[in-house]
């Protein structure tokens, strides 16, 4: 019985492996692109409004102030990225992105800037992640020289994150 356990368990790890090397050798369809990366966005802007009601460290405040100038400005891009590969846009949350959202919406002050600064770690490393994905393996068009364009920038707010993070 043990014997057999072990070899469903191996069995189903390498399932597992397989599948996740499948994931990742598979490119991103412009169309999940286009609305995870809308989705990311719209979080970024609607958790720094947040930032810049509720915020209350300086250091956090300007990264707000930062994010929403940028992520408007992204926000626009990708939109006539999209519509140049004609796919739509998402414009809303998905359950996932509202729960973060509502997460930070009960905190205040000195217990919302470390909250916000922790889902902008997140934010910012998943959408990089994303970023980098699509521009190395998405098909050619607008929304593969979006991702491209845009990976500096995000690296950058993530570094910026992190230095405010771990000073």
């Amino acid at each position: 019985m043990r014997t057999v356990n072990i070899t469903l368990a191996a069995i189903m790890l390498c399932f597992v492996s397989i599948q996740a090397v499948s994931a990742q050798t598979k490119p991103t369809e412009p169309q999940e692109f286009a609305q995870k990366m809308s989705m990311s966005n719209l979080f970024e802007l609607k958790s720094a409004e947040l930032a810049r009601q509720r915020g209350e460290g300086r250091q956090v405040l300007e990264f707000a102030e930062r994010m929403l100038a940028d992520h408007a400005r992204a926000g626009k891009e990708l939109a006539e990225a999209a519509r140049k590969d004609g796919v739509e846009l998402s414009q809303s949350l998905d359950k996932a992105g509202q729960e973060r959202l509502a997460a930070l919406q009960v905190l205040n002050g000195a217990t919302f800037d470390p909250a916000y600064l922790s889902s902008q770690v997140t934010a910012h490393e998943d959408a990089l992640e994303l970023l980098k994905t699509y521009a190395e393996r998405g098909e050619a068009g607008a929304l593969k020289a979006f991702a491209e364009s845009a990976y500096p920038t995000v690296r950058t707010h993530l570094l910026q994150v992190q230095s405010i993070t771990s000073p």
